[in-house]
């Protein structure tokens, strides 16, 4: 038996701007408008749990107007959705998401075949077991370890009946997963794949409930005193490239990927100009309790997601004059570069890689990585932190494209990269800092090559 439940922390309260106002901890505040009445009134019904009809037997609504509002209280959190049993509860139901498919009026036919959804995934939450769903967040969390049994049952077609046998309490879980469109007839598999899914609903709002992870701080970390081994990069005359440098519109109209590179290499002058007007640290703010950006960050070249700026740059230097091959990370505080790892091994299985990925018509001279902190804006950002790392790492990718047409450079995005061999490389963790996109930089090929 499937019933709606009431948050037990959730305080309800009148506001000036909104008839309701839903608060509770570890909740976001829900404003709901309610001229009739009817929210507060179904609210506190629900002081005990109540299934659907229950429901509209206590509200003197229209079973449409009643069924919207329960539906509009579900997907926005304020209610759960719960199973029991004679031996106490089964499973609760959480659903992040209005798009979320419900259906709560509806029952399992006896003896008619159901299979488990392709976009239920059965993790581990904490101490408990849950299934989780790809396409809306809904969660739905397995108050006994024996139920993980009834849903790996329903991988293959089966009856209620026989996937709720696995386990006690089980038909009252096949049920509920149903009923959040977890389990459903079997049909052909159809839509993204389900790792493709959750990526998407992960990084928007209204698909997910998103929330920042709790940190200690924002902050961005100081800099690190200067090593001895650090190479100073010359820096550009700003004031001579304002005068010299093509018009934004003729860099826009003539920036092309290039994939074959002239046989100059290039020098470190130009490396350092690159860097420099794209990545460089040109102010630091300390925390202003004023502003919404209430941490230490800086401003770059380069926009960033609430300023955070989580992306490293490392530089494999195959061919640079005056630069010994090596990857070297970039230092946008002092501008500079630090060696990490003079082997050739990493550098040309990196090397190659681009190779391949621009199509084989030039060996790159030289291959930049943008590394993600990860921790970096998943402390501001939570679940949408990925996302928000992938537009930064494409404004960053645009920002060296235009920079390096003005320059009259040669550059080119790679589409593919290897995440092993950027952590061997470079000796990082990728569950903590790993390459999430990459370009080549070389000299455009002159007449005659």
């Amino acid at each position: 038996m499937i019933t709606l439940r009431r948050g037990d922390r959730l305080t309800i309260a009148s506001t000036g701007t909104a008839d309701v106002l839903l608060t509770g901890e570890g909740h976001e505040p829900v404003a709901l408008p309610d001229a009739d009445g009817s929210v507060a009134a179904l609210l506190r019904a629900l002081d005990r749990p109540l299934t659907w009809q229950q429901v509209r037997d206590e509200l003197t609504l229209d079973a449409a107007r009643c069924d919207a509002l329960a539906r509009r209280l579900v997907t926005s959190g304020v209610l759960t959705l719960g199973c029991a049993d004679e031996h106490g509860e089964v499973a609760t139901a959480r659903v992040h998401s209005r798009l979320a498919a419900l259906r709560l009026d509806g029952d399992l036919a006896v003896g008619e075949p159901v299979q488990l959804s392709p976009y239920a995934l059965l993790r581990r939450s904490g101490e408990r077991a849950v299934v989780e769903s790809a396409r809306d967040c809904t969660v739905v969390e397995l108050h006994r370890p024996a139920l993980a049994a009834v849903v790996a049952g329903l991988c293959a077609p089966t009856t209620p009946e026989a996937a709720g046998g696995l386990a006690p309490g089980g038909l009252e879980l096949v049920r509920l997963l149903a009923a959040v469109g977890l389990a459903g007839p079997p049909g052909p598999e159809t839509g993204p794949a389900p790792h493709a899914a959750w990526a998407h609903i992960r990084s928007r709002a209204g698909l997910v409930d998103a929330r920042g992870v709790p940190v200690r701080s924002l902050d961005e970390p100081p800099p690190a005193p200067a090593a001895d081994t650090d190479i100073p990069l010359p820096a550009p005359d700003l004031a001579a490239l304002r005068r010299t440098d093509p018009p934004l519109a003729e860099v826009m109209e003539t920036r092309r990927s290039v994939r074959r590179f002239g046989r100059a290499p290039l020098t470190v002058a130009q490396l350092g100009e690159l860097l420099y007007r794209t990545a460089r640290i040109q102010r630091r703010f300390t925390p202003d309790l004023a502003d919404q950006r209430s941490y230490a960050h800086t401003l770059r070249p380069v926009p960033s997601a609430g300023a955070m700026h989580e992306l490293d740059y490392y530089v494999a230097v195959r061919a640079c004059r005056d630069l010994t091959p090596g990857i070297y990370r970039y230092l946008p505080d002092r501008h500079a570069l630090a060696l990490v790892n003079r082997d050739t091994v990493p550098l040309v299985r990196l090397v190659n890689a681009a190779y391949l990925a621009i199509n084989r018509e030039s060996v790159p001279p030289v291959l930049i990585s943008l590394a993600a902190r990860f921790g970096r804006n998943s402390g501001k950002y939570g679940d949408l932190a990925y996302s928000l790392t992938l537009r930064n790492a494409g404004v960053v990718l645009q920002s060296v494209y235009l920079c390096a047409t003005a320059m009259g450079l040669g550059a080119c995005a790679v589409g593919t990269g290897d995440a092993a061999d950027f952590a061997e490389a470079t000796g990082l963790d990728p569950a903590e800092v790993s390459a999430v996109g990459e370009i080549v930089i070389g000299s455009l090929p002159g007449e005659g090559e």
